[in-house]
């Protein structure tokens, strides 16, 4: 749909972003729906920078993309990170989400923690949902929200095998419950589209995961690699490629970085690793 950059960041809106900002203002008609798609599109865009900025304070190279529902902050490391920068890159997200929230509220004469001033107006209520209760939900501990990925990062240090896959079941396990309470409890019904549409991402997330795990012992390091990329995980791909090529160097796991870096926009890295590429390549004299 578009691409720009922002403070240094690729930023590119696919249209089924624009199409999830007409269904909110469609759904909540008039200036509310008008000021309720501006505060998401806006407090959405916060979130990813907040996101981008924190991968980009490890070195990380970091592009952000907004699509139907959500936005996405893809980040490449250039060398390995801890699970506490991990961390802190997946909470900044909704700490700039929460934090600008908060100031603009202020500025506008409202108590944030106030109902009476949250309810002032269509702006308000607008801004407070999109920026403030947004990113605490965006907090709860189940994926593929930041919160399940702050508490995946350390489930799968106890279980490196099996952890990621436990975290998905307890997720799914999470929003049935959720979703269920939705259609019983009457002040609930409100949260169901959401349960319902992050219990279907749950059993796809399950599902993608079940298929790469047998990519993963079936095929080689580089067939892998190119099932993440067949599935647009180029993130992932350039992680995973980097990673193996770290124990056990070719010149075809060095292409495949520089594939997956070129897909997500770090020009300057895919460069670097074609050219390490083309230099293993070559027929060494004697």
């Amino acid at each position: 749909m578009g691409v720009f950059r922002l403070f240094g960041f690729r930023v590119e809106v696919r249209p089924g972003f624009i199409v999830f900002l007409l269904l909110v203002v469609v759904m909540y008609g008039g200036a509310q729906g008008l000021w309720a798609a501006g505060s998401i599109a806006v407090f959405t865009l916060i979130h990813e920078l907040g996101h981008a900025t924190a991968a980009r304070a490890t070195g990380s190279h970091a592009e952000i993309s907004l699509d139907f529902l959500a936005g996405y902050a893809a980040y490449v490391p250039r060398r390995p990170l801890s699970r506490l920068e991990k961390a802190g890159i997946a909470v900044a997200g909704a700490a700039a989400q929460f934090t600008s929230a908060v100031i603009v509220l202020l500025l506008m004469g409202a108590n944030p923690f106030s109902r009476a001033d949250i309810t002032l107006n269509e702006a308000t209520l607008s801004i407070w949902w999109a920026g403030i209760a947004l990113a605490i939900v965006n907090l709860i501990p189940i994926l593929p929200l930041d919160g399940g990925a702050i508490v995946s990062l350390f489930v799968e240090w106890l279980a490196p095998r099996r952890g990621r896959r436990a975290m998905l079941w307890f997720s799914i396990v999470v929003s049935a419950i959720g979703l269920a309470a939705s259609i019983v409890v009457g002040p609930l019904q409100g949260f169901l589209p959401f349960a319902a549409i992050l219990l279907v991402l749950q059993v796809q997330n399950l599902r993608a995961e079940d298929n790469l795990a047998a990519l993963r012992t079936r095929r080689s390091p580089a067939d892998f690699v190119r099932a993440l990329q067949g599935a647009g995980r180029h993130d992932e791909a350039a992680r995973a490629a980097a990673d193996t090529f770290r124990t056990a160097p070719s010149a075809e796991l060095a292409a495949l970085v520089s594939v997956s870096l070129s897909a997500i926009g770090d020009h300057d890295g895919s460069h670097a690793w074609m050219n390490l590429a083309e230099r293993m390549s070559l027929p060494r004299r004697t």
